[in-house]
């Protein structure tokens, strides 16, 4: 293919041009990088004048290594069962510092520009990776004090635990021996006597709202119960037939996992109610 003279001068014009801007753009950088400050900046009381944009360069990356902070993401922590929080990183921003130097006025003080890096994982990713299965809530009738701190620190003991595919869930086994020395107080309960269920006091009373309101969550998800026993008398909170009473070295509330996948128990108490929900991971390689 033959080329005329006008169309060979315009690639040799068009060649001569990029070479030329890209000389003229390599020399601007050059000379961007040896360029010293010529005013009194001072960086972390540290006075730049009379240095070079590469020397702030290794000042900033020397400070950096002391400041910088990698983000850590949201996990599972595996022996808790809960969700650890994701935590921000910092970063210096070596660029924009070194702008926000070369368009300061002589005198100024300055620090490096720090930014926030956001981990990959948070604990929206996490919670976004669970399906809720299972949810019931019971209203707080008696709402003396020891009571709702009696089923505040039972639902806390069951919040955020996890249950492996095929895994028994154990009331009593999670809660442990209701006592003083774990906070508990002395509560209304239900005792049984030769004349019959009367209410009485003991310490961890009112903590079988949770177990029942747990139940009927696991009821609702259709997971396999494996022991429940109702109260000797009928209780305000949930309907006849509905509740699971426990007792520690007797009677227990127990579940099995039938899922493919874990499940994690919520529990949220106030003093007007109780909720419990069970959500089933979708994805077990984020935990």
């Amino acid at each position: 293919m033959i080329m005329n003279s006008k169309k060979i001068k315009l690639v040799v014009i068009c060649v001569i041009t990029m070479y030329m801007a890209a000389c003229s753009s390599s020399y601007k950088e050059e000379v961007s990088r040896n360029q010293k400050i010529n005013k009194e900046i001072y960086l972390e009381n540290k006075n730049l004048e009379g240095l070079s944009v590469d020397q702030i360069i290794e000042i900033l990356k020397n400070y950096s290594k002391e400041t910088d902070v990698e983000p850590k993401n949201a996990r599972f922590d595996k022996e808790k069962w809960s969700i650890e929080p994701e935590k921000n990183g910092k970063k210096v921003n070596i660029d924009k510092t070194i702008d926000l130097i070369m368009h300061s006025s002589a005198g100024e003080k300055l620090t490096p520009i720090v930014e926030d890096v956001k981990p990959d994982i948070t604990s929206d990713t996490l919670r976004k990776n669970m399906t809720e299965i299972g949810s019931f809530s019971t209203k707080v009738l008696d709402d003396q004090n020891s009571r709702v701190k009696n089923l505040k620190l039972a639902g806390d003991y069951i919040d955020d635990i996890q249950i492996l595919p095929q895994e028994e869930f154990s009331f009593n086994g999670t809660l442990g021996k209701r006592t003083k020395e774990k906070g508990y107080k002395k509560a209304p309960i239900i005792i049984n006597t030769k004349k019959g269920p009367k209410k009485s006091y003991g310490v961890g009373g009112g903590i079988c709202q949770i177990s029942s309101t747990l139940y009927n969550a696991a009821l609702e998800a259709g997971l396999d119960i494996t022991e429940r026993h109702p109260h000797s008398k009928d209780v305000g909170y949930i309907k006849k037939g509905q509740d699971a009473t426990v007792v520690y070295g007797g009677a227990d509330l127990k579940f099995i996992n039938n899922r493919d996948n874990p499940i994690i128990i919520k529990v949220t108490v106030t003093n007007e109610e109780v909720v419990v929900k069970l959500f089933e991971v979708k994805d077990r390689g984020l935990l």
